[in-house]
């Protein structure tokens, strides 16, 4: 069966989105169409999505539903999934600070995902993800030194280091500029112990999520779902996915160690990143530079960085000021 691949993303953030649609544009012939999940209530980053669909609009949809908390994002996000159950149609849901795609990595994820159709969910294999960063540790290719990554996805190191997310994104530019990036795959993992995954990049079957029953629950962290193993309570998208439903259709989820995407940051290592280095400044520059070569975007003003300029950054000052409280405090 020939299916249709749709790729979705909750959003949004403006200075991620534009890193993501410019890699949605550039493999626009690997996906039928996009939709944005508008989960959020900044005017600017939903100016930014509207301004997307009307000059994409064969390309780029937009789906609105009820925004609850913009303290707690997340907690909307489950009721997207409604929208996500044609049966001839495979989804990808990427979020939206992935900041770098393979050429090969949707077209990869969409084929290892109708080639098998056992696991419930088909992960990517995600740069700055917890459990992908084990996966390459026990490899050899991650050194130690940065810090032992266990498996798990809240993970001391893999999760809430930012110096280690830091090393993390410092090597991956750097082999991605020297075409080395196949270093970093893997061959499949199962997560046959249902283990809980950081979704930044997952791959289902329409045809699988119509059946959810599950569905009918609007919010997630209201209405919580008791596990099917232990004395907990599902209560966001990301537990249900990876954790209660594999577990309930005994169909655990499989990383494709072969679809390699590059997530930016976790909220624990977010404010060090944007303010401390230039990373997202580069990651920019990589996808712009590479539109520019093919012709598809006006080459864009150089970026200049100065020395020392992020730390003139008032978010830069802010995180500093936050730290030196810490210390003096400590």
């Amino acid at each position: 069966m020939a299916y249709k691949v749709v790729t979705v993303t909750p959003a949004g953030r403006k200075p991620y989105l534009e890193i993501l649609a410019a890699y949605l544009l550039k493999y626009r012939a690997q996906i039928d169409e996009h939709h944005f999940w508008v989960n959020t209530d900044n005017a600017e980053d939903i100016a930014y999505l509207e301004g997307l669909a009307r000059q994409y609009p064969d390309f780029f949809k937009l789906d609105r539903r009820t925004y609850y908390d913009s303290s707690r994002p997340n907690n909307s996000i489950w009721q997207y999934f409604r929208g996500c159950v044609e049966d001839d149609t495979i989804y990808i849901r990427l979020d939206d600070d992935i900041c770098f795609v393979a050429p090969d990595a949707i077209e990869m994820l969409a084929a290892y995902r109708a080639e098998h159709p056992e696991p419930f969910l088909i992960l990517g294999n995600i740069v700055n993800n917890a459990i992908c960063s084990y996966f390459q540790q026990q490899r050899g290719f991650l050194p130690r030194s940065w810090g032992i990554v266990e498996r798990v996805c809240m993970d001391r190191v893999g999760w809430d280091s930012k110096r280690f997310a830091q090393r993390l994104h410092s090597r991956f530019l750097q082999d991605i500029r020297s075409g080395a990036t196949a270093r970093w795959k893997f061959s499949p993992k199962e997560l046959d112990a249902f283990d809980r995954f950081s979704i930044n990049v997952i791959c289902w079957f329409g045809k699988d999520m119509k059946e959810v029953s599950e569905l009918a629950i609007t919010d997630l962290y209201r209405n919580t779902v008791r596990h099917l193993v232990g004395e907990y309570e599902i209560s966001n998208e990301e537990e249900m996915l990876t954790m209660y439903l594999p577990a309930k259709t005994r169909r655990p989820n499989v990383i494709c160690g072969d679809a390699l995407f590059g997530h930016f940051a976790y909220y624990t290592q977010r404010a060090y990143l944007e303010g401390m280095t230039t990373l997202l400044e580069e990651y920019h520059d990589l996808v712009d530079s590479e539109f520019a070569r093919a012709g598809r975007m006006k080459r864009p003003v150089q970026r200049v960085v100065r020395p020392l300029a992020i730390v003139r950054s008032p978010r830069a000052w802010k995180f500093l000021r936050r730290m030196v409280k810490q210390r003096v405090g400590a």
